[in-house]
């Protein structure tokens, strides 16, 4: 099988490069790979005249690059600059493609968003307020007649949220009534204490890291003395009463109470001037593979986090000072779906302003720390992996704590680097960490 695939690839690679020449191809490819689908989109009257102006200076450049020998280094950078110029012309081309499609959404007319959608252009869709946009209006009329892309470009949507959720918490439900003892075996759970005509309910938290929880009940012949249900913050292994009730028929009343809890405190309030190490050794450097706002994943929930490329095995170092209150280390399995979140193995502080920083991706065994730990900024954390869902070895940093509507969202934060400050990794630059 390895033999099939190796022939595979010769096979397709002597057809490229007989396609297009060598030199500079990362930029060239895309720009000449474009041709064809703007050459269809050139019969659209509204984009003619920049679809054919690209079309004639893309051949002449080909042309040229076609006729020049790579060890001429005047040849060479003549054609670069040929290459830049003809980038500009192709995002020029580009943007006004995207205005031809909001028209298109604007005015109803699917038969010309269609038309405009189905092709294979680099960049094609890839703002967001577009790609939303689009999918909505596709969404819509989809019935009418369906569109390959559009549906490729749904499927990829779908992966991305599912990719998400393994860096985000998703709060936990449970219920306690009147019929019920404690189950002091779950991590929160609900106790009731009945002294002389009133009920107390106290709520635990037997986990490592701060929670907030909520609760609703529902009474029959009770009142309240004393409420608090409503977000209620829980330090770690620590306990608080935030129900009274008084008991109106003491032979025919009773409780019905649920629960729910998530990671973090609503009262966290993020320190934005504390400058975080970057997660390597001192004097070794990473390249961001996706920063934030990133198109692969890093949007959403997930919107402020950073992936740094790296070999298995590298060690991780605390980018601040905080509690240990999550890890796994047992998996080995990687894999591109859904059903891989579960296997990446992790290490969670808690900081001391409330907010948490996760380190994802590790390898197997790969914890060098313990849950209730205390950590000093630059404390030896583990050791970089490729396990979850993940499609390559790499480190993921994120800062988060809870929004208002009590759910994980990642903060901006700023790394201090041997460049300077960095406060928005750049995708493609190596950081060195001093």
């Amino acid at each position: 099988m390895s033999r099939v695939f190796f022939f595979l690839f010769v096979l397709i690679f002597t057809a490229f490069a007989e396609q297009y020449p060598s030199i500079y191809s990362r930029l060239a490819t895309p720009l000449y790979d474009s041709m064809g689908s703007l050459k269809k989109l050139s019969e659209i009257q509204e984009l003619n005249a920049s679809c054919t102006q690209y079309l004639t200076h893309a051949k002449e450049t080909l042309e040229f690059a076609q006729e020049i020998n790579a060890s001429d280094t005047i040849a060479t950078k003549a054609y670069l600059l040929k290459l830049r110029k003809l980038q500009k012309e192709y995002d020029l081309t580009l943007h006004q493609v995207h205005e031809r499609i909001e028209k298109s959404i604007n005015e109803e007319d699917y038969e010309k968003f269609l038309e405009l959608t189905n092709c294979d252009l680099d960049g094609l869709l890839q703002s967001r307020v577009i790609l939303e946009a689009s999918m909505e209006f596709y969404e819509k009329n989809k019935k009418k007649k369906k569109s390959k892309f559009l549906d490729n470009q749904a499927e990829t949507i779908r992966l991305i949220q599912e990719y998400q959720t393994e860096f985000v918490n998703d709060s936990v439900k449970d219920s306690f009534d009147s019929s019920k003892k404690a189950n002091k075996k779950q991590k929160v759970y609900l106790d009731a204490k009945k002294v002389d005509d009133s009920i107390i309910i106290s709520a635990y938290n037997t986990n490592a890291y701060t929670i907030t929880m909520s609760v609703d009940a529902q009474l029959k012949n009770l009142s309240y003395v004393k409420q608090n249900s409503a977000n209620i913050t829980l330090a770690p292994n620590a306990s608080s009463e935030i129900i009274h009730f008084k008991i109106l028929d003491a032979k025919n009343y009773s409780y019905s109470m649920t629960y729910r809890w998530i990671l973090g405190s609503q009262n966290a309030t993020h320190d934005s001037s504390y400058l975080y190490r970057l997660p390597f050794a001192v004097g070794s450097a990473h390249r961001v593979s996706q920063g934030f706002n990133g198109k692969t994943t890093h949007f959403g929930r997930s919107q402020y986090a950073v992936d740094f490329a790296m070999d298995i095995g590298t060690k991780i170092y605390a980018a601040r000072d905080g509690r240990v209150v999550k890890t796994k280390s047992d998996s080995n399995i990687n894999g591109i779906g859904r059903e891989f979140s579960k296997y990446g193995n992790f290490v969670t502080l808690e900081h001391s302003d409330g907010t948490f920083a996760t380190y994802y991706h590790l390898k197997q065994h790969g914890v060098a720390v313990k849950v209730g730990e205390s950590v000093k900024q630059g404390t030896l954390l583990g050791y970089s992996g490729n396990t979850g869902y993940s499609s390559g070895p790499h480190l993921h940093f994120a800062v988060f704590q809870l929004d208002p509507n009590t759910r994980t969202q990642t903060l901006p934060f700023t790394f201090a680097s041997a460049q300077g400050l960095v406060n928005n990794p750049q995708i493609g630059i190596y950081y060195q960490a001093k």
